[in-house]
């Protein structure tokens, strides 16, 4: 359970995520009420702010296979890492929705673009329609360029109006509740944003998966 619950690539995710990653590898009679045991005495979450559930309504994006829409989203400033990390860029497929976190020293349209196309364009292939909201590193000339030079469709947020970017916006909110957790503990937060974080989610809810990358 520790592994599984308290470790830095799970999380402390909750009783039932908890539970569902324990089935897929084991059983013992009286598993889920030992895994809310469990979770109930653990410190670092009682003592932890969790971030707020937002009211506002997210828009719903149809899509038919993988890479056919990504989304992509940028979240700091940040604590400074001892890499000189501040930011992290979300990138998330809407039909796979798997999900990829990198840490970056600044969010300039060069950083953004460089580690998009190094690290994820190159491992997954260029997709159908990139989904962003209106900051100046997504509306460069070098952003526009690399999507015409791949042929990628360009399309964005509204102003003041996130709903439509809801998915990369729900794992900011995971991934900042996971951060928190691990520098509550005094942990150094340099070992985990200076790392890239990868994790596909199951139907009904979002998990993070225990898959940790480094860059």
């Amino acid at each position: 359970m520790h592994q599984l619950y308290n470790a830095r690539t799970a999380g402390h995710l909750g009783r039932e995520k908890t539970i569902n990653r324990i089935k897929a590898r084991y059983y013992w009679p009286g598993m889920s009420d030992d895994v809310a045991r469990w979770v109930q005495s653990c410190l670092l979450v009682k003592n932890g702010n969790r971030v707020p559930d937002l009211e506002n309504r997210l828009c719903n994006t149809t899509v038919y296979g993988p890479m056919e829409c990504v989304a992509i989203d940028i979240l700091g400033p940040l604590q400074t890492t001892e890499n000189h990390n501040r930011f992290i860029m979300v990138v998330g497929d809407y039909f796979s929705k798997w999900t990829e976190a990198y840490a970056l020293e600044d969010h300039t349209a060069q950083s953004v673009a460089d580690k998009l196309v190094t690290e994820f364009i190159c491992r997954f292939g260029a997709p159908l329609r990139i989904h962003t909201d209106q900051v100046p590193e997504f509306e460069s000339r070098l952003f526009k360029s690399i999507c015409n030079l791949l042929e990628i469709n360009k399309s964005r947020t509204t102003p003041y109006q996130p709903q439509s970017e809801g998915m990369v916006e729900r794992y900011n909110r995971t991934l900042v509740y996971m951060l928190s957790i691990f520098v509550g503990e005094k942990r150094m937060i340099g070992t985990i944003i200076s790392r890239t974080f990868a994790w596909p989610t199951e139907p009904a809810y979002s998990r993070a998966q225990n898959a940790l990358q480094t860059c």
